[in-house]
């Protein structure tokens, strides 16, 4: 995943973030503008707000403020129904918020979708934060005086295409199939749309393994280094060693 640095200015956002505080969840917005705009914008003086990150509706991703500090995003409360808030304590203080270009009334693309599940994916994991909708907030579950991020983001979309965790995996870097498969597009799933058609006898590079859709009793599958995935039962090592 490739992040573009960006930067902040000083009085946009805190750097660390108070004794005690980490972050816990994952707060979406909506930006009401460009990617241009954004980059401008937070490292403008004059407006006191930013966010860790903003995702680009062609799957880019710009990054303002480290995961370490507090970004201004999600800091005013009013009349919250997000279960997790802490009474009399900044949101700010242990969330990471993540922008999205484009408008409230704008449908989401395919890239920025899978670009933003990427990154909420591997923000959650490096936090130990749960993938639920508890812990990946809209933004108007905090501050109901806005419709942030609008009303026709799907989280459900964005938390299903969320790749699963790495598991570890096999000694060698590659696999052979000893049976035909086909490498599933976007997860680890037969529903999933297909990518290519391998033959048995092929050995492929793979790239680590993750826990998808459970076949035949096996839920293990290899991400490849060429990208998709293949079910680890249509291998020569159908159960990777732990």
């Amino acid at each position: 995943m490739n992040i573009v640095w960006k930067g902040c200015s000083a009085g946009n956002f805190r750097p660390g973030r108070p004794p005690g505080f980490r972050p816990s969840a994952i707060v979406i917005h909506i930006a009401e503008g460009t990617l241009d705009s954004v980059d401008h914008w937070f490292n403008n003086a004059i407006a006191k707000v930013s966010a860790h990150y903003c995702v680009g509706r062609g799957g880019e991703i710009h990054q303002f403020v480290h995961e370490e500090d507090t970004a201004y995003h999600a800091g005013n409360a009013v009349t919250p129904s997000w279960k997790l808030l802490r009474p009399g304590v900044n949101p700010n203080f242990y969330t990471i918020g993540i922008e999205h270009e484009g408008r409230a009334q704008d449908q989401w693309t395919e890239a920025q979708y899978n670009a933003s599940a990427e990154l909420v994916g591997e923000i959650a994991e490096r936090w130990s934060i749960p993938l639920d909708q508890d812990h990946v907030v809209m933004h108007r579950e905090i501050r109901a005086s806005k419709t942030c991020p609008g009303f026709v983001f799907d989280r459900n979309t964005l938390l299903a295409r969320i790749p699963p965790p790495p598991v570890p995996g096999p000694a060698s870097d590659t696999v052979t199939l000893i049976t035909q498969a086909n490498v599933r597009e976007e997860r680890p799933d037969r529903s999933a749309s297909i990518r290519a058609v391998l033959d048995s006898g092929t050995k492929i590079p793979i790239d680590g393994v993750v826990v998808g859709e459970m076949v035949s009793g096996n839920a293990a599958w290899y991400r490849l280094q060429a990208g998709g995935f293949v079910w680890a039962g249509a291998t020569d090592v159908p159960i990777p060693a732990t």
